[in-house]
């Protein structure tokens, strides 16, 4: 009996281990995730963007009044990414958004004038100016690159004085895209997210 007794406890162990590597052998690692805001003045293209990444319909977008909350799930991470409206009512309630953020996305229309770049400006100084953003990752991107004349990422760069804020912060990536080039769009995201989890090497999950 005290064989049989072994024997039999021997097969269960045995199927229990087998259960376990059967059942968890091919579950996928835990993904950070990482609370991210997305800024930048009226009619940016954030909202397009965004449905982009998330496989919605982007063909019909109106303004953003108060905020959207989107997922985005990339290789590396997902970015729970809270778009904030660019009207120009809206925008000195930016700061009180940015309590708890880990990343930021500032969108640009590449296809501002002179004038409209001047006007953005101090919304984006003050945003990386800002004490709870400053330090933290940025992904600024330069929309609209289908379009003829759009600027590039690096003339935003001259024309915005971004040179010297990308030595004081590296983690300030500059990039060009388009709701067009989604692949493009994509591995910009991406950069981001491999860029938040070296930020954030330590770290897994939201603050």
């Amino acid at each position: 009996y005290n064989n049989l007794f072994i024997t039999l406890i021997s097969l269960y162990l045995f199927s229990c281990s087998m259960f376990h590597c059967i059942c968890c052998k091919d579950s996928p690692p835990e993904l950070p995730v990482y609370n991210v805001i997305c800024i930048g003045i009226t009619n940016s293209g954030k909202s397009t963007l965004l449905k982009v990444l998330t496989h919605e319909n982007s063909d019909t977008v109106v303004p953003t009044v108060g905020f959207n909350v989107k997922d985005i799930r990339l290789p590396n991470a997902v970015l729970k990414v809270k778009e904030l409206g660019g009207g120009d009512n809206i925008r000195p309630y930016w700061g009180r958004y940015y309590t708890g953020v880990q990343g930021v996305v500032f969108v640009i229309d590449g296809m501002s004038t002179h004038d409209k770049l001047e006007e953005l400006r101090p919304e984006l100084m003050k945003a990386l100016n800002s004490p709870e953003l400053r330090s933290k990752p940025w992904l600024i991107l330069c929309n609209k690159q289908d379009l003829e004349g759009a600027s590039t990422d690096e003339s935003v760069i001259e024309e915005l004085q971004l040179r010297s804020r990308m030595k004081e912060n590296e983690s300030i990536l500059v990039k060009s895209c388009s709701k067009t080039n989604v692949e493009g769009l994509r591995l910009n995201f991406e950069s981001f997210g491999n860029e938040l989890q070296r930020f954030y090497e330590n770290e897994v999950g939201p603050m």
